[in-house]
C-alpha cells in the first residue's frame, strides 16, 4: 500500500474527538478543537470504517467507506484527506478509469493537490502506449499534472492535511520523483530519448531510494539503443538489497534485451580467407 494512505488513515482518528453519551458534554479544550474533527458520532463511526478498511489493505472497501462518508456527511472537515485516500485506493486496486475519476474530483476540490496530480501523472503514463490514438492528449495531461506538481513543491513547506510534519520531507522526495518519472515516461512515448533520460535521472536524484526509477531508465536506454548504459544501469539495480521480484524480473528482462541487441549490432569479423590453393605443377 502507498505509505501516504496509511499516514492519512491514521490521521483520521488521531484528530477525531470522542463523543460522550451525555447530551450536555463539557466543552472541548482548545487543543482538541484544532484541526479537522467529525461533527457527530455518526460521522466518527463512518470515518472509523474508512480507517479500518485502509489499514486492512482493502482498496475496494476503502473506496466504499469513503463514498459513504462523502455522500452522507457532505460538510465533513475530512473531505480533502478522504479524496486523497480515494485516489490512492483506486490506484492500488488497478482501476485506471476510477483512479482518474477520483483524481479529477480531488483536483476539482483543490487545484493545488500535489498528491492527486502526481498519481494522475504516473497512472496516465503507465497506461499510455505509443500506438494509442489519443496518445498526444494523454501526454499533455501527464506533462500538465507533473509540471504542476514540481512547481507546487518548490514552495510547499507545509504538509497537506493528514501528513505529519516530520513525514513531509520524505513525502516531498517521493512526489518529486514521481513527477519527474512521469515526465520521463511521456518523453519516452514521444521518442525524445535525451529528454526522457534527463527526466528519469532527475527522478532518481529526487528519490534515490526508489528502485523502480532506475529500472525504468534501463528500458529508456534500450529504446535509445544505448545498450551499454542499459546493462550498466540494470546491474546497479540488480545489486540493490531487498529488491522486489517484480522489479528484479523486469530489469533482468531489460538487461537480456540490451545484451542481445548489443550483440546483434556489433559488426562480426569476416571469416578468415582459406589459404591459396597450391599452383599446379
Amino acid at each position: 500500500m502507498r505509505q501516504g494512505m496509511l499516514v492519512i488513515a491514521g490521521a483520521l482518528i488521531l484528530t477525531a474527538p470522542t463523543f460522550p453519551a451525555q447530551q450536555n458534554a463539557a466543552p472541548q479544550s482548545q487543543q482538541q478543537q484544532q484541526g479537522p474533527k467529525p461533527k457527530s458520532k455518526g460521522e466518527q463511526d463512518a470515518l472509523m470504517k474508512v480507517q479500518t478498511a485502509a489499514q486492512a489493505n482493502d482498496p475496494k472497501a476503502t473506496l466504499a467507506a469513503i463514498s459513504n462518508v462523502l455522500e452522507n456527511f457532505t460538510d465533513t472537515d475530512y473531505k480533502p484527506m478522504l479524496l486523497n485516500m480515494a485516489v490512492q485506493a483506486a490506484q492500488q486496486s488497478g482501476d485506471y478509469a476510477e483512479t482518474l475519476v477520483w483524481g479529477e474530483r480531488a483536483v476539482q476540490n483543490d487545484p493545488n493537490n500535489v498528491e492527486a496530480r502526481a498519481i494522475m501523472a504516473e497512472t496516465i503514463a503507465a497506461n499510455t502506449h505509443a500506438t494509442d490514438l489519443d496518445k498526444d492528449q494523454s501526454i499533455k495531461k501527464i506533462d500538465d499534472n507533473a509540471n504542476k506538481v514540481l512547481d507546487l513543491l518548490k514552495t510547499a513547506n507545509t504538509p497537506p492535511l493528514g501528513v505529519p510534519v516530520d513525514a513531509w520531507p520524505k513525502e516531498k522526495m517521493r512526489l518529486n520523483g514521481e513527477a519527474y518519472d512521469a515526465l520521463g515516461q511521456a518523453a519516452d512515448l514521444n521518442k525524445n530519448y535525451p529528454e526522457a533520460i534527463k527526466q528519469m535521472q532527475a527522478a532518481m536524484t529526487a528519490d534515490p531510494s526508489n528502485p523502480l526509477l532506475p529500472a525504468r531508465l534501463t528500458k529508456i536506454y534500450n529504446d535509445a539503443k544505448q545498450y551499454d548504459d542499459a546493462i550498466a544501469t540494470a546491474d546497479k539495480v540488480l545489486a540493490m538489497p531487498n529488491l522486489q521480484d517484480q522489479i528484479k524480473n523486469y530489469v533482468s528482462a531489460q538487461k537480456n534485451v540490451a545484451t542481445r541487441m548489443k550483440a546483434a549490432a556489433t559488426p562480426q569479423s569476416p571469416p578468415a580467407s582459406p589459404p591459396p590453393a597450391p599452383a599446379p605443377k
